[in-house]
């Protein structure tokens, strides 16, 4: 078996080092890969020539960390196993490095569970021409470029004549069910168990009473029509793109899931009675 670590920077090394002696006592193989070097390292494995020789990922840091592994492990096709030295970590499934020993001797013995995460396709289409594309583990986010401006956006549903709503609004989320605990949390957005087959569309401080956040089924096609100049598209706070007016942003689901590794079946559950506790 053989792992690959990626760590947040900074990470105190007797941590970093706790992780690789339960490595080491599991006889697992592993590489160690620094948060910066993560993009790097995404660009490499896109390579035809690339033969991947990893059986897991292990993310150990915050919800940062893993939203960067996310990628890597639905790429490579590997599960993706969290280990929260941050903050929150609503995505993690290890609380600390307490017990590192156990949990990786449990993993190496299959005895665990998977919790399947879809992730969001992004796309931006200018006139007749696709000008980016980008894989969200949370939310894709559309922002004015300037807080003194609003954003207005027109949200059609499965196709561009369906036009379900138009926002007015410092900013328009689309999460999935994962990122339901995230930015679209702190607006005021619903908690989603990630079973649920789902796209959640939240405005930002609307400036209308009656757009409140509504879910919708995942295997929707979401267009939203950007309505004025200055605007962003911002995708787990790590990419962003300029957009100007009629811009044409598609959001839908990604068919492959990123498995997260999980030793408890009601993990999710469970996490978010002890984070929203501890608030």
């Amino acid at each position: 078996m053989k792992v690959l670590v990626i760590k947040k920077n900074p990470v105190d090394k007797r941590k970093v080092d706790k992780l690789a002696k339960a490595l080491e006592d599991n006889k697992i193989v592993y590489d160690i890969l620094d948060f910066n070097m993560i993009d790097d390292f995404y660009d490499k494995i896109h390579d035809r020539n690339y033969k991947n020789s990893y059986d897991l990922l292990i993310s150990l840091g915050g919800d940062g960390t893993i939203l960067k592994g996310a990628r890597i492990a639905r790429k490579l096709s590997i599960p993706i196993l969290g280990v929260n030295l941050g903050t929150l970590g609503f995505l993690t499934s290890i609380n600390g490095l307490s017990g590192i020993s156990d949990y990786i001797k449990k993993v190496k013995d299959k005895k665990y569970f998977i919790d399947k995460r879809y992730m969001l396709d992004v796309e931006v289409k200018r006139g007749n021409k696709k000008i980016f594309k980008s894989y969200a583990v949370n939310e894709a986010t559309l922002l004015p470029k300037c807080l003194k401006k609003i954003g207005k956006y027109l949200l059609s549903i499965d196709s561009l004549d369906n036009e379900y709503n138009e926002y007015r609004a410092d900013g328009l989320i689309i999460s999935s069910p994962t990122g339901s605990t995230a930015h679209s949390l702190s607006v005021g957005g619903p908690i989603v168990e990630p079973l649920v087959n789902s796209m959640i569309i939240t405005a930002i401080c609307p400036h209308a009473f009656n757009q409140r956040s509504i879910v919708v089924g995942g295997d929707r096609e979401l267009y939203i029509r950007i309505l004025n100049d200055d605007q962003l598209i911002d995708v787990d706070g790590r990419i962003d793109k300029e957009l100007l007016k009629d811009d044409i942003v598609k959001i839908t689901k990604l068919n492959k899931p990123v498995d997260y590794i999980t030793f408890d079946k009601n993990g999710f559950l469970n996490n978010i009675k002890s984070k929203i506790k501890n608030m």
